[in-house]
């Protein structure tokens, strides 16, 4: 009987969890900027320009509690063989010591490995071009490096790209940005069935959730010259990741469709980074847009996959307010209290309550363009998991 009851209480809970109101304030009245507009643009106009794609991406912010990396260098981990090669410079060197973000289009599409781990060793890699200034900046910092060491005196030709600064676009398919992770190897079959491709014969172009070898990406993790082999710039580990949805066969659907996922790094090549048994806890923040000619934006968040979560670490990110809602629901209604907004609703709904409190969720930078009837803001989500975290955020 006991346990009858605290089911019932715990769905009545729900119910007015489901049902009751919630507060949303206003914090701006600006014209809304170019790349915030992208938001309301066909998918057609995105998947055609890769540019474009790239700066509405770049919307998207994330990052991770442990941001800092503690030390310069970090090797492999193979009995005495990895710290002896490592002497011998093969290593990877962070290129900044803060981790970064970065945003730009598939070259030749994600490489998934065609054998098991080695030695725990499962890289999912994928090298990215970007076109964005900021981010070609980054990529030459990593490529300067690289022609300024000359390792293996592999370069020739000084005065060809990638060995010169791209003041132009005109040959920045030269310019790559690597990206690597070795995902948590307990969950490699969820993460390629619900996330991305991480198992053969899979392909970014194969995998529904993308549908193109040329997509455009967003991602956060350390920024480092890889000296084993010529000391290429790399995104190595990745941690959140993230893209808009522009698969062929949905480019005439209206939502504004987001995929984001956060991972450990499973390999034991970064210990000194990264602490094997404390968990993920980060933040990522997805941008969207509200045409006010209609009453209500339709928000849902489906969980495609994840572990644990851990509560207790989940405090430890700094800046969840206090009005921040867990996920123990279904569903959410938003109102505004701006008077101007009134009859205005956002309705926030889950693929199912998350039970834990390892989650936290909320709205910020919220706008409203007056003269475009537009609201512009960023739902957050503060994620404390152990090993992996993946979504898919649509609003209509």
């Amino acid at each position: 009987m006991f346990r009858t009851i605290t089911i019932s209480l715990i769905s009545f809970f729900l119910f007015l969890q489901s049902f009751g109101q919630n507060n949303l304030i206003v914090s701006s009245y600006v014209p809304t900027s170019e790349n915030w507009l992208l938001l309301t643009k066909d998918r057609q106009f995105i998947s055609d320009n890769d540019s474009l794609n790239e700066e509405l991406v770049d919307l998207v912010k994330a990052f991770s509690i442990d941001s800092v990396l503690p030390s310069k260098s970090q090797r492999h981990r193979v009995g005495e063989a990895g710290w002896i090669i490592s002497i011998f410079g093969y290593k990877w060197k962070a290129l900044n010591m803060t981790k970064q973000k970065f945003v730009g289009t598939e070259r030749d599409g994600i490489r998934v490995p065609g054998h098991g781990p080695r030695f725990t060793e499962y890289d999912v890699n994928f090298n990215l071009i970007p076109r964005i200034r900021k981010y070609i900046d980054l990529t030459w910092v990593g490529i300067k490096q690289q022609r300024d060491k000359n390792r293996f005196n592999r370069i020739k030709n000084f005065d060809e790209a990638p060995w010169i600064y791209p003041e132009t676009l005109e040959n920045i398919k030269r310019y790559r940005m690597h990206c690597e992770i070795t995902p948590p190897q307990e969950y490699l079959p969820l993460l390629n069935e619900k996330f991305y491709p991480v198992m053969q014969p899979n392909s970014s172009k194969e995998h529904p959730n993308i549908g193109s070898d040329h997509t455009t990406f967003g991602l956060y993790g350390a920024f480092v010259a890889d000296y084993n082999h010529t000391g290429h710039p790399e995104i190595h580990p990745y941690e959140w990741l993230w893209w808009y949805d522009t698969h062929p066969d949905r480019l005439t659907e209206t939502s504004q469709t987001w995929y984001v996922g956060y991972m450990k790094e499973a390999s034991n090549r970064f210990r000194g980074w990264y602490k094997k048994k404390e968990p993920r806890v980060g933040q990522v923040s997805v941008p969207f847009v509200f045409d006010l000619k209609n009453d209500t934006l339709q928000i849902t968040l489906e969980h495609l996959l994840h572990d644990m979560f851990d509560a207790e670490w989940l405090s430890k990110l700094q800046g969840i307010p206090e009005t921040a809602s867990d996920l123990y629901f279904w569903e959410k209604t938003f109102t505004f209290t701006d008077a101007g907004l009134k009859g205005k609703v956002i309705r926030y709904s889950t693929s199912n309550p998350i039970r834990r409190e390892g989650m936290k969720t909320w709205f910020s930078d919220l706008n409203w363009d007056k003269e475009k009837n537009l609201l512009t803001g960023y739902l957050n989500l503060g994620v404390s998991v152990e090993n992996v975290y993946g979504a898919k955020v649509i609003f209509d």
